[in-house]
């Protein structure tokens, strides 16, 4: 059996574009408020300790001026990262329904029991995931690279979640 090591989630930003991580920083701005209650109040008390341009404090910030502190936290503040992850999960539901679909199709099995809380620990390499990395790569060929980032993103917010994870090399030639 594969050894998997989960990465800390400041480590996502090496594969993000830096246009793609303020997307990822919007869109965890904008779902904060429909958040879970525990993660809204962690994601809250995190996200004012930031400083913002242009305000005393991250609260009183222009949107933009957030979402770009929030951008640069996640590049150096592992916790911060890790809470964008977990606000990007819920407001990403369609591709990662779309990829946990494909991957139940070829075979992968998933705790249902996973959550924010087990999902902000960490991620699995692309080197570790191999099918659902290529199940990405497949959706995503045909879409806009936005939509790709957003599958490629979301192999690596499921992997964890993966019960059954030898299957995550794939198919194995007989």
């Amino acid at each position: 059996m594969a050894e998997f090591v989960l990465h800390d989630w400041q480590e996502v930003n090496y594969y993000m574009r830096d246009d793609y991580r303020l997307l990822v920083a919007g869109m965890a701005l904008k779902q904060l408020a429909s958040a879970d209650a525990e993660l809204q109040t962690m994601a809250r008390t995190t996200f004012n300790a930031l400083p913002a341009q242009g305000a005393r404090s991250f609260s009183k910030a222009h949107p933009i001026e957030q979402r770009k502190a929030i951008a640069k936290g996640m590049q150096n503040l592992p916790q911060i990262a890790a809470l964008v992850m977990a606000l990007w999960a819920a407001a990403a539901q369609e591709p990662i329904h779309l990829l946990k679909q494909a991957a139940q199709m070829a075979g992968l099995e998933f705790n249902d029991a996973f959550d924010w809380r087990q999902g902000m620990e960490g991620f699995f390499t692309f080197e570790d995931i191999p099918l659902l990395s290529g199940l990405a790569d497949g959706l995503g060929e045909k879409t806009t690279p936005q939509a790709y980032d957003h599958l490629k993103l979301a192999a690596l917010w499921l992997g964890p979640a993966v019960v059954n994870r030898d299957a995550l090399a794939g198919p194995t030639e007989q």
